[in-house]
């Protein structure tokens, strides 16, 4: 399926590794200040945790009608009943993924060239996204592909583009030109002294330099 129509494009990717409670009061600030979507990514908590984890998430996010995507784990997807699911390059094909989760739940994927853009939409992604755009602190052995890359992304398909990869307050009004669909953020809110208060200002950026 297309994105829904979120409240922003601001999309929250909670960082891994964090207790719970930490987790839950990062997802509530986001939501207050009002981000579109929030995926939620584990590499190594066990699956029964991340499973209890999107729950107790979710129950959070439906109420403010934010949908939540799982990273990677389409298995953790469906058995928490979440929204969608992101994969990346050496993940679930696009197309397992849509089978397994149906028509109506969200498939983002991660697309660094032109033949994987082709791909994603082919099967059925919902979304591609495109990054580090700049040096993200999360992959710094990724070298940044720059505002063009996300032209170029767009260019090439006709599917929504997420831009992903150290955007922050500074330089995020370097992408606003290119009027993306999404624009993912991990430590501009989760590092920040207010996390509410830094995704709404993240927020009326994007709105007010797009208008």
């Amino acid at each position: 399926m297309p994105l829904p129509c979120l409240k922003s494009k601001l999309y929250f990717i909670l960082p891994a590794g964090l207790p719970s409670a930490e987790l839950l009061r990062l997802v509530e600030a986001a939501i207050s200040g009002g981000v579109g979507m929030i995926q939620y990514r584990e590499k190594a908590k066990p699956t029964r945790q991340m499973i209890e984890e999107a729950v107790r998430i979710l129950r959070l996010t439906r109420l403010a009608s934010v949908p939540l995507i799982i990273n990677d784990r389409t298995d953790v997807a469906l058995a928490a009943e979440a929204d969608g699911v992101h994969v990346g390059e050496q993940d679930m094909p696009v197309a397992t993924a849509r089978r397994l989760l149906g028509p109506c739940a969200i498939v983002g994927a991660t697309t660094p060239d032109a033949q994987s853009v082709a791909i994603a939409e082919r099967e059925g992604a919902s979304y591609v996204a495109i990054g580090p755009v700049f040096g993200s602190p999360t992959k710094p052995e990724k070298a940044a592909v720059g505002v063009e890359a996300v032209h170029r992304t767009q260019q090439a398909t006709r599917l929504p583009v997420c831009a992903i990869g150290g955007i922050n307050e500074t330089n995020i009004r370097e992408l606003v030109s290119q009027n993306v669909a999404l624009y993912a953020v991990v430590s501009a809110i989760s590092s920040a002294d207010d996390p509410q208060a830094a995704t709404a200002r993240l927020v009326t950026t994007i709105a007010t330099s797009e208008s």
